[in-house]
């Protein structure tokens, strides 16, 4: 594998591609972009051509640097990210990395650092990161990937090349679903729904149920407004075990309220779920854009909840008895 498997991010590759010819690779990067987007895969093609002996800015695969990468054993790259079972990057890591930064390469003339969800590192994380990017070692490269900029201390920022992934084309993301085997129609909206990120895709097709849970949750959705007090529960029951085993219910329901507000403003092409477009379009003439707005914030609401660990099943019901209440004008 090399640069040419990054999806869809080809100025981000040309600008990587030129750090290293010009062999002006910085000493922080921070590479931002919705998760799935490739920042993860970008970052480890960066590092596996930096390291190469034979390639010029990429990676021939076949040295020894590149079978180390290949094998996830390279002494001179390291990937740090949140622990199991915890929700935070800790001042520990940080400190073991601080540690480990400062012995010079093994294998390599350089080192390089990936710091996964950079944003999630606790304050006194990331202010003690903040002392090595002031004064990183001449041979060391930390490279920062975050879903939002804005969630880092912005004295961080500033001591980082900043990279922006793009969102990849829907075009390339079905080409690669039907490559896989799938059909046009699921492919269609697939690639729909992972709203530019190729990851999400693939992770999709990898619920072998997406489909018959997603009609499941629309069939429901659709008639919200009849449905009684027991029904409420059964969904509840229901997703509340969905996501136990990490399905996207909240994209569903979020891409659901969102559809429903883009075709009542008339912005048809930006519609995501068209296989329930005559539903769709039904519940924009009834649904005012003042309520699907409420309705969207409490979606976003219940999702924090349940990530806080605040009751999963009783945040889930509210959610659903609200959604259930008549639209307000």
């Amino acid at each position: 594998m090399s640069f040419n498997s990054v999806i869809g991010q080809k100025e981000a590759v040309e600008i990587l591609q030129d750090e290293i010819k010009n062999e002006r690779i910085s000493h922080a990067y921070l590479f931002s972009a919705r998760e799935g987007s490739g920042k993860s895969k970008l970052a480890f093609e960066f590092a596996k051509a930096s390291f190469c002996e034979e390639a010029e800015a990429d990676s021939c695969g076949s040295c020894i640097n590149c079978r180390k990468m290949d094998h996830k054993n390279h002494p001179d790259y390291k990937v740090i990210s949140v622990l199991e079972g915890k929700s935070a990057i800790s001042i520990d890591q940080i400190r073991e990395l601080k540690k480990e930064i400062a012995y010079k390469p093994y294998d390599s003339d350089h080192k390089i650092y990936i710091i996964e969800a950079a944003e999630k590192m606790t304050k006194e994380a990331a202010n003690s990161l903040l002392k090595t990017l002031e004064e990183p070692p001449s041979f060391a490269t930390i490279i920062l990937l975050v879903e939002d900029s804005g969630k880092l201390l912005p004295t961080i920022v500033s001591r980082c090349q900043q990279i922006k992934l793009r969102n990849v084309d829907q075009k390339k993301i079905k080409n690669i679903l039907l490559d896989k085997g799938l059909s046009q129609e699921k492919a269609e909206i697939i690639s729909l729904t992972a709203a530019g990120s190729p990851g999400r895709a693939l992770e999709i097709i990898e619920i072998d149920d997406y489909f018959e849970q997603r009609q499941l949750i629309y069939d429901f959705l659709k008639n919200i407004k009849s449905k009684n007090t027991i029904e409420i529960f059964k969904i509840t029951e229901k997703i509340s075990s969905l996501l136990k085993a990490d399905f996207p219910c909240f994209d569903l329901l979020s891409d659901w309220y969102r559809d429903i507000m883009m075709i009542k403003q008339d912005y048809l092409e930006a519609v995501i779920n068209k296989d329930y477009f005559e539903e769709l379009k039904g519940l924009a003439a009834e649904l005012s854009l003042q309520g699907l707005i409420s309705d969207l914030e409490l979606i976003a609401q219940s999702e924090k909840y349940i990530e806080r660990n605040i009751r999963e099943e009783l945040s889930l019901e509210v959610l659903f008895f609200k959604l259930r209440q008549p639209d307000q004008e």
